[in-house]
């Protein structure tokens, strides 16, 4: 068989700089000739020549591939992470690969059929890997397109188009409110891109970023409107009840999910204290503590392995339990200190059945002990706060001496606490090894003489409730986040370990509630956090409802429920603050109404659609009126109220409106005279004195029509309709139209004297020196044209000598 001759090797490295030397030549030449031959759309001959000088090097380099059977010298692949990690998986497929991959440049036995079988799977592999990429590139476009459409479907790109204005930082939190699954920052992202802007490079833009961080605060504040309205319809359409209460607090608390479980023991205090008087307040203040510290004590025994409780333990068997556990004993009360450690516990659990049996279930030990008078007269108390708890009182004859025998023997720390609370004495808790601020609390509470709890007016239970809620707001809210102590082993007030890095407890809202001072509860929990301020007024409408702020009137300064729901609700669009406005009293309501309508907020959604004829469509207003009962009359004293004070203070656009629903028509027409007399109008270019035109000739076009209908004076009309004229010569003079100002001039007869009520009016007469100023200066205009006659002369003298 014939051979063929293989072709010489080639210096790559010399023809490599042959080839350079020859195309920067050709390059050269190029300069003048290849811009004009571009421009005519043909090749030149240094096209041509390039041309093939690449297609012999393309020649070459395949001639030499195919003599030594590698084609195209190709780099390995590069393999991505996930291809590699795939790789690692399976180490004996990518053995094989690579062996293949060298083995076609290194022997040069392989067979031609070998070498394209072993290119076909080099071209397999990278394959495989451009689709890889490509998937991941359509990955990332489906998760834009995905973002992009949901911010569309849920209507949070209009948001954002009202917005481009000034900031759109009221739009951003719009659309995070339309589209809660966007974070800020991804709404930001997205309104850089509607805006046609780089958030990143605008200096507008990076300045309002800096409060994107403090937005993020008011999104849960601003989200919390849904359950504010559920709440108000739960307190306007049932009555109070336990129910009710327990419905209301669970929706208050789960609506600020960072203080949740803090809010739900605020709120269980809350519970107890939604009396009519004083004493029912302290009362369940003491009650809460009690029931409290009962229900920890049996958490603690239930959840202890060596507790062994079978069956309905009674409350001797929990407390025996406690105690086993915290002596360390199983011969419990084996001693006087246990048996007044039983005793302390029964007290502050609220135990008074256990009190009177205590003497006797001890044992041996209560005889040693002075414990029998001090537990009667201890369940005596307890029963004097809650009268639910029933107990027959054996020996109910104490001696006095019994009870200072008890206090001259020296035992525990127990049986001070038990006797200083009979004698009426202060006790330091400092002393006591496992008190808390609730064991405080408690001692204090039940400080206040027992035999004076049924009357609020006692100026010794007052005195004593005095001194303990000074006190405690003395001592501050930082004071009882201090870690100074370890607690019992639950959340609380039991001043348990808080981080130092971890946010501001609930702990001094506790303690504001459990001492009665509900004004400096609402007060913390607004100054504590700006998502916390919607609790604030679910407990303010609560406690109104109850009664509990008029207990409490006495000792504090009343809370103005009706102000702090109107400064709440007026984060709120319009349609909102109505909702709200339905937890006042009808009168604060009609006071809560006008504000809102002189706020400038009485658009066309709130008040209603006026049409050219002056009829009224009802507006959101007037329908949520009538849902809550109230007539039409209510709708039109309401708006001609606002509409007296809104002129007063000068808020002339709302008091046209206001007066016109309130159907005071001739009010209507002298705030009208008042507008077209103020200076605003010799002012140019002021937005405002354009938008009040605008509604004074839309409301005068209403009157002109209806004249007889509302029963308007002719004598006031005619007044307005002559300063409405001046208005209209004035504007048209100013604005260079002199044909137009003659027209109004000679149609309405501005300088005619011939009407004495016209002349009369102090307004008109003000008017005339500018009238005859403009008219001037209009005559010359027609003089200057050679359009002046002499009658307009004569006119002019006598008009001077009768002014």
């Amino acid at each position: 068989m014939a051979t063929t001759a293989l072709p010489s090797p080639v210096d790559v490295h010399s023809e490599g700089l042959r080839q350079l030397e020859r195309a920067e030549r050709l390059a050269e030449a190029a300069s003048s000739q290849g811009r004009r031959a571009a421009t005519q759309g043909r090749s030149t001959a240094v096209h041509k020549s390039l041309e093939q000088l690449f297609g012999e090097a393309r020649a070459q380099r395949l001639e030499r591939d195919v003599a030594e059977f590698s084609l195209a010298t190709q780099a390995e692949p590069c393999w991505t992470a996930s291809w590699g990690a795939k790789m690692a998986e399976e180490p004996r497929v990518g053995t094989v690969l690579k062996a293949s991959a060298k083995q076609q440049d290194v022997d040069p036995s392989v067979g031609l059929q070998e070498f394209f079988g072993f290119r076909h799977e080099r071209v397999i592999v990278e394959a495989v890997e451009e689709s890889y990429r490509d998937c991941l590139r359509c990955c990332e476009r489906h998760s834009f397109d995905r973002l992009t459409a949901d911010w569309e479907d849920d209507g949070s790109r209009s948001a954002v188009r009202e917005a481009q204005g000034d900031t759109g930082l009221e739009a951003m939190l719009l659309a995070h409110q339309q589209c809660p699954q966007l974070q800020l920052w991804r709404v930001w992202d997205v309104m850089g891109m509607a805006c046609g802007c780089s958030h990143s490079t605008s200096a507008r833009c990076l300045a309002q970023r800096e409060q994107v961080a403090q937005m993020e605060s008011e999104v849960p504040f601003l989200a919390q409107h849904d359950t504010d309205a559920a709440i108000i319809d739960a307190l306007t359409s049932e009555p109070l009840s336990p129910q009710l209460v327990q419905r209301i607090a669970h929706w208050s608390a789960a609506s600020c999910p960072a203080y949740q479980a803090e809010l739900k023991e605020c709120w269980s205090i809350l519970s107890y204290e939604l009396k009519m008087t004083l004493q029912s307040i302290t009362g369940g203040a003491i009650k809460y503590l009690q029931t409290r510290y009962f229900e920890e004590m049996k958490s603690l025994v239930y959840n202890h392995v060596e507790a062994a409780l079978g069956g309905h333990p009674d409350a001797w068997s929990l407390v025996r339990a406690h105690g086993r556990l915290k002596f360390q004993t199983a011969a419990f009360p084996s001693n006087v200190t246990h048996v007044w450690y039983a005793a302390y516990v029964a007290a502050r659990s609220g135990l008074s059945s256990l009190l009177v049996e205590l003497p006797d279930k001890a044992g041996p030990c209560s005889e040693r002990a002075m414990l029998r008078p001090v537990c009667l007269l201890l369940a005596k108390r307890l029963q004097a706060i809650d009268p639910s708890q029933t107990s027959e009182m054996a020996g109910s004859q104490i001696d006095s001496a019994d009870l200072l025998r008890a206090d001259v023997e020296e035992t525990s720390g127990f049986q001070d606490v038990l006797v200083s609370l009979l004698l009426g004495r202060g006790f330091a808790f400092g002393r006591l090894p496992e008190g808390t601020v609730e064991d405080w609390l408690w001692f204090r509470l039940h400080l206040a003489p027992w035999q004076a709890l049924d009357d609020d007016q006692s100026p010794e239970f007052k005195n004593q409730l005095e001194k303990l809620r000074y006190q405690a707001a003395s001592l501050g809210p930082s004071h009882f986040d201090t870690p100074d102590r370890p607690s019992r082993g639950a959340s609380g007030l039991g001043l348990g370990l808080v981080p130092s890095n971890a946010m501001q407890s609930l702990n001094s809202v506790k303690v504001f509630l459990l001492t009665a001072q509900f004004g400096l509860v609402l007060q913390q929990l607004q100054l504590q956090d700006r998502s916390l301020r919607g609790v604030a007024l679910h407990m303010a409408l609560l406690l109104r409802r109850s009664g509990a702020f008029d207990a409490v009137k006495s000792l504090e300064a009343p809370v103005d429920v009706s102000a702090f729901l109107c400064d709440y609700a007026s984060n709120f669009a319009s349609r909102d603050q109505l909702q709200y406005f339905r937890a006042l009293d009808v009168s604060e309501r009609v006071q809560a109404l006008q504000r809102l309508l002189l706020r400038g907020a009485a658009g066309d959604e709130l008040l209603g659609y006026i049409d050219p004829n002056g009829r009224h469509r009802p507006g959101l207003l007037e329908q949520t009126l009538q849902e809550d009962g109230g007539e039409q009359s209510e709708f039109v004293e309401l708006c001609s109220k606002a509409g007296r004070q809104a002129a007063e203070q000068g808020q002339y656009r709302e008091a046209i409106r206001l007066l016109h629903l309130g159907r005071c028509y001739s009010e209507v027409l002298q705030v009208l005279c008042r507008c077209l007399c103020l200076p605003i109008w010799r002012e140019q270019d002021n937005s405002e004195a354009i938008i009040l035109a605008q509604d004074i000739q839309r409301f005068f076009d209403i009157y002109e029509r209806n004249l007889d209908r509302y029963a308007l004076s002719s004598q006031v009309w005619a007044i307005a309709r002559k300063l409405y004229a001046t208005r209209m010569f004035h504007s048209f003079c100013d604005r260079g139209e002199p044909e137009n100002a003659l027209d109004v001039f000679d149609r309405e007869q501005l300088l005619c004297w011939g009407a004495p009520e016209a002349e009369d009016e102090p307004e008109i007469s003000a008017e005339y020196p500018r009238i005859v100023a403009d008219y001037i200066r209009v005559l010359n205009y027609a003089a200057s044209r050679g359009a002046m006659a002499a009658e307009s002369q004569v006119f002019l003298w006598v008009f001077f000598w009768k002014v």
